[in-house]
Parts: C-alpha cells; structure tokens; sequence
C-alpha cells in the first residue's frame, strides 16, 4: 500500500520541477513608458534606452520594459501628467517642463553664467543632496532619478559675437534661466519648438539660438543658416534630465528590482555620456570645417554673465521658497568644493 503512495507523490514533486518556468515568467514584472525625446536621437537613444538595455540585463528578465517612442502615447510635455496619474509606469522627462509648477526644476541642470557646472552639478547632484531634493520637489507624487546627461552646448548667430555688447538688440531662441539673463544682456527672447528655429532664422524671426551641442545641432542644420558661434555656453552648459517612475508601480517592486532600476540610471547617464561626446568631437569639427567662425567671450565678459546669474537666482529665490531652499543648497555647496577645486584645477 505504502508503495502506491510514494508514486503519486513522487509524480506531484517530478511536476512541480516541469512547471516551474512557467511560475518564474508569471513573477515577470513589465513596465510600460514612454521617452520624452525622439528614440532614434542621442536624447532618448543614450537616455532612456540605454537605461532599459541595463535594466533587463542586470535583472535577468525578471523586469521587462515596454518602451514608447515620444509622442506615442501622450505628448512630450505631458509625461510627469501621465506617470503622475497612472497611464505610465516610468517615462523621461525634463524639469522644465514643470516649471510652472515647480520653478526650482531650472536648477537641476547646470546653471547660467556657469555658476554652477558641470563637475559641480554631478558631484552634487548624486553625492551632495541634489537629487534627494529633486524628489522632495515632486513629494509623492512620482518617484523620479537622474537620467541622460548631454555633453556641453554653444550659441549660434547670424552675426559675430565676439562681446556682450554685441548681444544687445538681438533675438534670441532659449528657454529655462537663460531667459532672464538674455533679457539682462540686451536681447529679447523667443520660445520656438526645435522644428521651428531653422525656420524662424532663414525669416529673421531670431537671429540667433541656443540648441544642444555640436552633433545636435549640425544634424538640426544650424551651421547652414548661422556664420557663427560662440562659447562658453554663457546660458547654461549641461542638461541631465529624469527619469520618472510612478508612486505605485516603484513601492510594488521588490528591493533587488529597486536597486536594479536607480543603478541602470546612473550607467546609463554615464555610459551614454561619454558615447555622446565622441559623437559631439566628430561634429564640432565637421562645423569647423564647413567654416562656420567660432569665438569665445573674454574672462571679464564671462564674469559679467556670472554677476547677473547670481542677480537672477537671488530675485527667484524671493519668489519662490522651494527655489531658495535649492539654491541655497548649492550656493553652499559651491563655498565647500571651490577651495579645493580651484587648487587643483588649470587655468
């Protein structure tokens, strides 16, 4: 009799190993989202893809990522609405879209007049309480990490810039604190979407434009329509951009997954980082060589756009509590690291 029992238990145990599989793929978590940017760009293609190719791989599957092209699902400015309310679990998305909402999302990049840098921004955006303040800006409302860094910009004119004096009168396409300061230096401001600034520069509409950095903007066919450039990126150098995860879907991942997700976000900005800036040294000479005249503004005139960065961030700061509480927390952070950045860097 015992023998006849032992068969069906084994038969139970034997079963068990045949469908385990099949439990594993239903432990599978899949999130769908959506990029902010174009995935067959360097925005969403060394950004948000990046970071899921480093997802499923360090998880083994067990996360799978169901990744929309921007626009796909909801548009690009409304991916914080879309996670936020649940039609997404994840997306990337830039803080300045939120700006009317949140004014301090414009000090989560690198600042004007190069206050605050890119060797600043990353030391204390990951290890100086920057991205801790980016998430108590959003509360509960969404979980959200850096993700996607770009490589640094420059500004492009129908005419020569070789001064701040030179700015004076001119119109000019920018967005974020960038904005205040043109206005500071002389020039009026225009927001055009990037399928309109070649456009409003062939009709005279602006007459100059701040875009991203070298392989953008040739790919964009700047050096087509503007003889000129100048640097430093006066207005703001690097962009780091978010990666947004909603609440619910962030508090059901298991601790493992949790890990998985904010540590792919980080070699994902790194990693695409540095893939970005080969492609930016190949471009920046194609521009040389097509002749487009290339000038840099003199220390003192650098200095000036500092003044006036520093004029408008106090000026924010009165508006807008959050605002101060961030840039304070810079400020001070800048104080510390200075002393000994400046030891060791060249002049």
């Amino acid at each position: 009799m015992k023998r006849f029992i032992t068969i069906p238990i084994i038969f139970i145990i034997a079963m068990s190993f045949i469908i385990h599989p099949g439990q594993t793929q239903a432990q599978q978590i899949k999130w769908k989202g959506q990029s902010c940017f174009p995935l067959n760009n360097p925005l969403g293609k060394l950004t948000i893809a990046l970071w899921k190719e480093y997802v499923e791989k360090m998880s083994g599957g067990k996360l799978m990522i169901e990744l929309h092209d921007a626009g796909t699902i909801v548009p690009p400015t409304k991916i914080y609405d879309a996670v936020k309310d649940g039609l997404l679990d994840f997306g990337l998305n830039t803080p300045a879209w939120q700006k009317g909402k949140y004014p301090a999302g414009d000090l989560f990049y690198t600042l004007p007049g190069g206050v605050l840098e890119f060797n600043d921004l990353i030391i204390w955006m990951y290890a100086g309480g920057g991205k801790e303040l980016a998430q108590e800006m959003y509360k509960e409302e969404v979980v959200v990490f850096p993700l996607g860094l770009t490589p640094p910009e420059e500004v492009w004119s129908k005419k020569p810039v070789k001064t701040l004096a030179d700015i004076k009168g001119m119109k000019i396409r920018a967005a974020g604190l960038s904005m205040e300061l043109w206005e500071k230096l002389g020039a009026s401001v225009v927001l055009l979407a990037a399928g309109e600034v070649i456009p409003a520069l062939q009709r005279g509409v602006i007459d100059g434009a701040e875009f991203l950095e070298a392989s953008a903007d040739y790919t964009l066919g700047l050096h087509e329509v503007c003889k000129y450039r100048f640097g430093p990126p006066v207005h703001m150098s690097n962009n780091i951009f978010q990666l947004m995860i909603k609440t619910k879907s962030w508090k059901d991942l298991p601790a493992d997954l949790k890990g998985i997700v904010e540590s792919a976000a980080m070699a994902a900005t790194f990693d695409g980082y540095t893939k970005w800036w080969i492609q930016t040294i190949e471009f920046d000479k194609k521009i040389r060589d097509y002749g487009v005249v290339t000038t840099k503004l003199s220390l003192k005139d650098q200095e000036k756009t500092r003044e006036l960065t520093m004029q408008i961030l106090d000026e924010k700061s009165k508006k807008d509590p959050y605002f101060a509480k961030v840039w304070k927390s810079q400020r001070e952070f800048i104080q510390k690291y200075k002393p000994y950045y400046d030891l060791t860097k060249f002049d």
